[in-house]
This record gives C-alpha cells, sequence and structure tokens, in this order.
C-alpha cells in the first residue's frame, strides 16, 4: 500500500539501491540508511515516511511525494550515474518450435519472389545469442516561459540490422527476465557488452547512433505537436503588443503634428524610441514562446536475446544463396531482417541470376533516352574565370603510377561508426592517371520511377537512380581532373549554380580538394568510391570512399543532380550519406550547433562584398560546404546589386548564411541567432532573408 505513490516509492527503491533498508508499516514506511546516506540527505538513520498528508501529521512522518527535493535529488543521482550494462534475458520454458515449423514461418512471413526457401542440410538449428540495444533517454520540452514538461522514451534497436524492434516485441522484451544462471551472466560495462555479444564496435556505435536519430525525430515531432498547442498565446500576446504600440506611436504623431517645433522634435524622438522599444518587445516574446527540447540519456543496455538461428538457402533453379534468419525465442517472431545486397529494408526479397537482393535493388532497368547534344549548359560567366594562378599554382598533382582503390558496397550507413574498413583491392594505372576500378554492385533504379508520358504526370519527389557503374566511373573520373588540375573538363561534369561550382569558381579545379580538406601542398595518390544510390523522396545519387594522399586521407561524397544530365551538385567531406547526416546530427546535439572547422585557404577569386562576408566567415562555423550552398544560393541571383542597394552586405549575408543552415537543418537557422551572431538588426534580417526566400524559392530539396 505504500508503494501506491510513485515519487515515494522510487524514492524507497533508490534508498534499498544505495544500501538502505525499509518496512512497509501500512500508511508509513521505516526508512534504515546508511551512515554516508544519512548524512548526505540530512536525515536521521531511521526515518519514517509516508505519501499521506494525514498519516504525516498524525505519525509525525516525513511526508514524501512527486515533486519533494528529496524525491528529486534521488532522480538527479540516478541520471548523473546513469543505468547501463549487459543483460542476458531467459528463454521461454515452452517448446520451442522445430526447424519444420520455422521454415514454414519462414516462408509465410519471408517471401522470396523468383526463389524458394530451403533448409540447409549441413547447417542443423542452433540456439544462440541477439544483441539488441535498450535506450533511453529523458526529453525535456520548453515551450514557452511557463511551459516545461519532461517525458521518458525508449527505444529497442536490432544491432545487426539497426531497425527499430517493432512495439510488440519491445514489450515482450520489456516484460522478459532476467537469466540468473552464473554460466550466462555477463560482466557490466560496455566493452565487455561488446565483446559477449559476439558483435562488433562499428556494429554498435552504427545501431547506438540509430537509436539517438530515433530519440530525437521523436522528441521533435512531439515537441512541435506541444507548440502548435500554445500558438494562440504566442498570437494573443503579439497582438496585445502590437497594438499597443501601434496606439502608443499613433497618439505620439497626432500630439508632434500639433505640438510647437521644440517639442515636437521631443515627440517625434520618443516615436523613434518607441518603434524600438516595440522590436524588442515583440523579439522577447518571440523568445519567450520558441520552442525546444533537451535529450538526455540515461539509460543503455546491451540486451543478448536467446534466438533460434536457421540456416537457410533462397534457391533460385539450381542456384543458391544462403540467408541466416533468427526466431526471437522471448518476443516469438523472426527479428528484422535487411536485404543482403543494399542493406535496404522494407521490401520482399528477390533471387535474381548473380545474387540474393530485393525489389528494390534489382528492380528492372527501364532505358532513358540519350541527351541531345549540347544539353550540358556552359558554366556561368563568373565560373569561367580561373583561379588557380592566384593560389600559386597549388594544384595537387597525381603520382606517376598511382592507384584507385575500390571498396566493397557496405551495410547502409555503416561507414558511418567510423569503425571497420573493408579491404581494397589496388591495381597499376598509366603515369600521371588516376586508373578507373570495377564498378562497385549497387542498386538499380526504384520500380516506381517511370519516365514521363503524355497523360501521366510524375510527381516531382519520385526520383530514379542512375546506373551505379556509370556513377562509379564518373566519381574516379572526377578526382582524377581534379588532381590532374583540369577546370574544363571538371566544370563539365559539374551542375551550374551549384556548391561544387561554387567551389571551381572560388579556387579552379583544386576547389573540391579543398572542400574535402585537403591542403594546398598535398599531393593525390589514390581514391576509392562506394556508389549510394537514391533511395527516399528525398535522397540523392552519392557516390563516397576517401581520397588518399602523400599526408593522409580524406573523407568525401559526391552528390548528383536529379536531371537527365546528372551532374556533381556537392562535395562534401563525409564518407557516406549516413556520415553526413550523424556528423550534423551529434554536433547539434553536443553544442546547439556544428562544430567550428578549419577555415579553407585564401582565394584570389573576384567577389562582391556579400560573397567576400560569406566566405570569411561561414566556412569556420558551419564548414566549406555549407558556405558552398550559401555561395552558391547568392550567385544565384540574377540581380544582387538591386538588393545590396536595398540592405547593407552584412544584412545580406547573414541573410543568405541563415537560408542555407535553414533549408539544411544545419542548425543555426533562427533570424534571431543569425542576428546576434552577424550583429545586424534583426528587423533588417527578417526583411533581406523574406526578399531572398521570394526571389530563391528555397526549399528541403533545393537549399540553394
Amino acid at each position: 500500500m505504500i508503494r501506491k505513490e510513485a515519487g515515494l516509492a522510487f524514492w524507497l527503491d533508490w534508498v534499498a539501491h544505495r544500501g538502505g533498508l525499509w518496512e512497509d508499516a501500512g500508511d508509513t514506511a521505516l526508512a534504515l540508511l546508511p551512515a554516508a546516506l544519512a548524512s548526505e540527505l540530512e536525515l536521521p538513520e531511521e526515518t519514517a515516511v509516508t505519501a499521506d498528508p494525514d498519516a504525516s501529521r498524525e505519525d509525525d512522518a516525513l511526508l514524501l511525494v512527486t515533486g519533494h527535493p528529496l524525491v528529486a535529488k534521488a532522480a538527479e543521482s540516478v541520471l548523473a550515474a546513469g543505468d547501463t550494462g549487459t543483460l542476458t534475458l531467459t528463454a521461454p520454458r515452452s517448446v520451442p518450435p522445430d526447424a519444420a515449423t520455422l521454415l514454414s514461418k519462414a516462408r509465410e512471413h519471408l517471401p522470396v519472389d523468383h526463389g524458394r526457401l530451403d533448409p540447409r542440410s549441413d547447417a542443423p538449428l542452433e540456439r544462440a545469442l541477439r544483441p539488441v540495444l535498450r535506450v533511453g533517454a529523458l526529453v525535456g520540452y520548453e515551450l514557452s516561459a511557463e511551459d516545461h514538461f519532461q517525458e521518458q522514451v525508449e527505444e529497442y534497436v536490432d544491432v545487426p540490422s539497426r531497425l527499430r524492434m517493432p512495439t510488440r516485441v519491445s514489450e515482450r522484451l520489456a516484460r522478459t527476465d532476467r537469466d540468473p544462471r552464473p554460466e550466462t551472466a555477463l560482466p557490466e560495462g560496455l566493452g565487455a557488452a561488446v565483446h559477449h555479444a559476439s558483435t562488433s564496435r562499428p556494429d554498435l556505435a552504427a545501431a547506438l547512433a540509430e537509436a539517438h536519430w530515433m530519440l530525437e525525430a521523436a522528441a521533435v515531432l512531439r515537441r512541435d505537436g506541444l507548440a502548435a498547442q500554445i500558438g494562440d498565446a504566442y498570437a494573443k500576446e503579439r497582438a496585445r503588443a502590437e497594438e499597443y504600440y501601434a496606439a502608443a506611436v499613433d497618439s505620439l504623431q497626432r500630439r508632434a503634428a500639433t505640438a510647437p517645433e521644440d517639442r515636437a522634435a521631443l515627440l517625434r524622438a520618443r516615436v523613434e524610441s518607441t518603434r524600438e522599444e516595440r522590436t524588442r518587445r515583440l523579439a522577447e516574446i518571440t523568445e519567450k514562446y520558441r520552442a525546444r527540447h533537451r535529450l538526455t540519456p540515461y539509460r543503455l543496455h546491451l540486451l543478448r536475446v536467446p534466438v533460434l538461428r536457421l540456416a537457410l538457402d533462397v534457391r533460385r533453379g539450381e542456384r543458391r544463396y544462403p540467408l541466416e534468419v533468427d526466431w526471437l525465442l522471448p518476443a516469438g517472431e523472426f527479428a528484422p531482417l535487411r536485404c543482403p545486397a543494399c542493406a535496404q529494408t522494407g521490401a520482399p526479397l528477390v533471387a535474381a541470376k548473380t545474387h540474393l537482393g530485393c525489389a528494390r535493388c534489382l528492380a528492372p532497368k527501364r532505358p532513358t533516352p540519350p541527351p541531345a547534344g549540347g544539353t550540358v549548359p556552359p558554366p556561368r560567366g563568373g565560373a569561367a574565370v580561373d583561379t588557380a594562378a592566384s593560389t600559386g599554382g597549388t594544384a595537387a598533382p597525381v603520382l606517376a603510377g598511382a592507384t584507385a582503390r575500390e571498396e566493397p558496397p557496405p551495410a547502409r550507413n555503416a561507414g558511418a561508426a567510423g569503425g571497420a574498413t573493408g579491404q581494397r583491392s589496388t591495381s597499376g594505372a598509366k603515369a600521371g592517371r588516376t586508373a578507373e576500378a570495377p564498378a562497385a554492385r549497387a542498386p538499380s533504379p526504384r520500380p516506381g520511377s517511370l519516365p514521363a508520358t503524355p497523360g501521366r504526370v510524375a510527381s516531382p519527389q519520385q526520383r530514379r537512380s542512375s546506373d551505379p557503374k556509370t556513377l562509379h566511373k564518373r566519381a574516379f573520373a572526377f578526382w582524377e581532373h581534379a588532381a590532374g588540375g583540369d577546370r574544363r573538363k571538371l566544370e563539365r561534369m559539374c551542375a551550374p549554380d551549384s556548391p561544387a561550382a561554387a567551389l571551381l569558381r572560388l579556387y579552379g579545379a583544386t576547389g573540391p580538394l579543398y572542400g574535402i580538406g585537403v591542403a594546398p601542398h598535398e599531393r593525390v595518390e589514390s581514391c576509392g568510391a562506394t556508389v549510394f544510390p537514391a533511395e527516399g523522396r528525398r535522397a540523392w545519387d552519392s557516390a563516397g570512399g576517401e581520397v588518399h594522399t602523400d599526408r593522409g586521407r580524406h573523407d568525401y561524397l559526391l552528390r548528383w543532380s536529379l536531371g537527365p544530365d546528372r551532374l556533381i551538385v556537392e562535395v562534401l567531406p563525409h564518407r557516406t550519406p549516413y556520415a553526413m547526416n550523424a556528423s550534423t546530427m551529434m554536433a547539434r546535439y553536443r553544442t546547439g550547433r556544428t562544430a567550428p572547422v578549419t577555415r579553407p585557404p585564401r582565394t584570389g577569386a573576384v567577389m562582391d562584398p556579400v560573397a567576400r562576408l560569406l566566405w570569411k566567415h561561414t566556412p569556420a562555423r558551419h564548414g566549406a560546404h555549407l558556405a558552398a550552398r550559401a555561395l552558391a544560393s547568392w550567385w544565384r541571383l540574377t540581380d544582387p546589386q538591386m538588393l545590396l542597394e536595398r540592405y547593407p552586405a552584412p544584412v545580406l549575408a547573414a541573410a543568405t548564411e541563415r537560408s542555407a543552415c535553414y533549408w539544411s537543418d544545419a542548425g543555426g537557422g533562427g533570424y534571431g541567432d543569425a542576428a546576434r551572431l552577424w550583429q545586424v538588426p534583426e528587423t533588417d534580417l527578417r526583411k533581406a532573408g523574406a526578399h531572398l526566400q521570394r526571389l530563391l524559392k528555397l526549399t528541403e530539396d533545393q537549399p540553394w
């Protein structure tokens, strides 16, 4: 009965965890505290506690309920210490299904197109332990100066597949008891957990990053929903403030119109000060109702879930493709499964003639009409100015006999963890040129991406991937031309008015190398490439890997445009699309913005005042890739002089950087933050930002 109140029950459990004892006495409980804990809490070693106000008065017991300082102190202690460790779950006592039953269930739940699931004769059904991450966090929501909420969220993530466990599976795992047998018990600590769970640190780190992204996405969605509930209060308070200051200004103006000249001058000054006060007050109201959230992780459990591992063969005629599936004994379901070829999920498996894939990566290729002659638009006039000489001729040369490295296509996003690196094969090449390695196998175009025909209007968000072999060759050719200083060929490969074209305009052929962090005097020796076809409505065809120089290696990610020409639009300092997303997300989570980076070399390109300010300040704050987006946006304007005549250059630079940050979801996209960072009036910044948006029409799909 004493444990009915959640706050008191938590405090009693915490006391027991700290070495104390307690005894239920009906409406009260007698807690025996260790000397150290009693001194820390400033309580007697024998303390009577209760959650009933009447019992507190009659028995002289300490009233402990949710919100009491002692309960809050206990909660802070638990959060500070964290809840980490490894757990082995018990298998159910019921008779597990046999191999024939699991085979029938697998055929029912895992259908394979053009193939059939058959048991592998040389691998009988075996028991194993599958690692699953349980990640918990407290999310604090600050919707206004008065409205604060806190919620607990949890995610169960399968480590091998990095997929969220279904809710029904998570609930069953949460109800499953821990295996107390000493021969299966695990030492606590994450390092031991990695070793005993038969998984690798990169897999665990990738699964942990995926779990954090799930928590962050859920928190953002919940925050926006809560903020919408108090939107009326914000609108009403802002309307009251605007009405008050409008009436005050109108009264002062009417008095100034009839007052003597000396008195009228004072009244006009008061009008200006009232308008400035109005601006400050509206900014305060906006800041007061700005929704924020803070994620505080407190739990990280590595669960070892008992499974039955069934080794299967996917047969297509005489061809056999091995496949292993795990039956989660506590949940009574199969573990999540990714496509073994493209590492994607959500599509049925397909047995092709050469390998096992899914309906996405093995979709039939549809022929595309060849581009007409002269369809590649020439570079803009500003981009035709060669600035390589202004950098002292520092184009990084390619070594004679340099080799190209081919990297095996990893599981989706697996390269972001920074852990395992695949074996790379090298081959000889002609002197002064980088050899082209065989193309890595990658997904084909998506089945839903049909060419536009009369009577059929394709959705603008449908995206069809290019041939992976073509992208693979273009990636090697791009770095070959960059290392050789061939600016003209690079301009043909890059889309005009794109961030990649902006780097060429700044530095010539060495611009892409500087964009990924290559120093002016480094020499390119080789490179590796892995193709990441477009997957999803907002995905991009991309290729990533490493550029190896005589002083180290540099990660890169090339992104192609969505048009038929398939021109390169961006050069990013990340190895995979997942690494790009994880880097931005983790930097925002730690500091509320992306981490500062090294400034690129000076450029001798001729730039207007806005472009000069952007390239001076933005790379150090957000990186060269986001600065290139901002410059591409600014240089896309047909008449920038018109804006310069209306707004100061710092205001335009701040507005351009803010727009690039906002539409790139890179942090720092608020008007207030940008105004403080650039030290410009927020009202002018908002006007310039709205004007730029009308001209540029930026979107999440086109953030430059």
